[in-house]
């Protein structure tokens, strides 16, 4: 009996593939790693901009906070890690598996540069946010005296 496609599963898998290929090509340009260009799975995250800086909320679920390391530098943020799967499962014992497991990796381009040294992460129930603050601006008074 030939087992049925779902067409749900199609279609995620078609979103996932679609979201590493627009990854790839605006993140080819910028990053000298060619791992990053490469992954078993992309995870889904939310970028929200407030006035002093990007919020980010990355899910990664069965993952821990050593699974995961963050990079900032310039205007880009790239968080990276891997996800195994559960030591004690044998695949051959396995009727179905549909989470993606491997090394995965997420670059994000702002609009701006942020501060590297002030950026905070709190990592709980799988979910990662980012508070990313942009660079700060310094200006300098210069005094102009008259000349005689």
């Amino acid at each position: 009996m030939p087992l049925s496609r779902d067409p749900l599963q199609e279609l995620l898998d078609l979103q996932e593939r679609m979201n590493r290929l627009f990854d790839e090509t605006l993140t080819r340009e910028r990053l000298d790693e060619p791992s990053l260009l490469q992954g078993a799975w992309v995870p889904l995250a939310d970028v929200v901009e407030t006035p002093e800086a990007y919020v980010l909320e990355v899910e990664l679920p069965g993952l821990g906070k050593d699974d995961v390391v963050v990079q900032a530098q310039g205007d880009e943020l790239v968080v990276r890690g891997e996800r195994r799967p559960d030591i004690g499962s044998r695949p051959e014992s396995f009727h179905r598996l549909e989470r993606r497991y491997g090394p995965f990796a997420r670059a994000f381009r702002f609009s701006e540069e942020v501060d590297p040294d002030r950026i905070t992460a709190d990592f709980q129930d799988g979910l990662l946010r980012l508070t990313v603050p942009k660079a700060r601006v310094r200006t300098t008074r210069v005094r102009v005296e008259r000349a005689e």
